[in-house]
């Protein structure tokens, strides 16, 4: 089953808002899922696609995220010049590739980079 927004909301608090969405696919290097990258006030999420009945979510917070960039340029280990999104979290490095609408990506970007900022990581 193809995740989506409502897939997201179901793992949000009561108060939590989505700002914004993209389906992406998530590679974390041991392994890449496809499913919806949404940013609420509180974290960043990730809701994979469900295979074989059962789907895996990754939460980061805001004030964990080391660093958080994109590019359209070349990314090591990666197709390059195609969009991406990269950012470190705590031991991890996360590539967030494949948008289904890449027009999107800068402003969610930008929407991301605000939040860390805020939230006291670089």
């Amino acid at each position: 089953m193809k995740a989506n927004l409502e897939t997201a909301k179901t793992y949000l608090t009561e108060t939590e808002e989505v700002l914004s969405s993209l389906y992406c696919q998530i590679d974390l290097g041991y392994m890449c899922r496809s499913g919806i990258l949404a940013a609420t006030d509180e974290k960043l999420l990730f809701c994979a696609d469900a295979m074989f009945g059962k789907g895996m979510k990754w939460e980061f917070q805001y004030d964990k995220i080391l660093n958080f960039n994109d590019s359209d340029g070349i990314v090591y280990g990666t197709i390059p010049f195609i969009k991406k999104i990269m950012m470190h979290y705590e031991d991890d490095y996360i590539v967030f590739e494949n948008f289904s609408n890449s027009h999107k990506v800068n402003d969610f970007s930008t929407l991301i980079k605000s939040k860390v900022k805020n939230a006291g990581a670089v």
